[in-house]
């Protein structure tokens, strides 16, 4: 992968989108709509690291009870489980799985 820019894991702003995502607008103007399903998995602690993706987990441990960005380079979540994560920004853009991100081609379905 190359390396990013920057402005590339900066956040400019974080909103909820719906009851099941976290919509995160970057510095380098790309959006992204993370669920929060996946930003639990992708915690980094030794009790998450071992967990399979498609384990069953709580409602609870998919509900954040609190987001806050740490300095610029990090975002820490309390789940309503009580369990916390906290990743690193350029974690958090990986996670994201639009077209663009995934490497998809700009017109996939026509070919145009």
């Amino acid at each position: 992968m190359a390396a990013r820019s920057p402005e590339a894991t900066r956040i400019d702003r974080l909103k909820e989108v719906g009851r099941y995502a976290l919509g995160v607008e970057w510095g380098d103007r790309h959006e992204s709509i993370l669920p929060y399903r996946s930003i639990r998995l992708a915690c980094p602690c030794t009790a998450c690291a071992g967990t399979a993706s498609d384990a069953p987990l709580a409602p609870a441990a998919t509900q954040p009870a609190r987001l806050e960005q740490l300095g610029e380079e990090s975002l820490f979540v309390r789940w309503g489980d009580g369990h916390e994560t906290v990743l690193l920004t350029e974690e958090l853009r990986d996670l994201c799985r639009c077209a663009h991100c995934a490497g998809e081609p700009e017109y996939p379905i026509s070919g145009r």
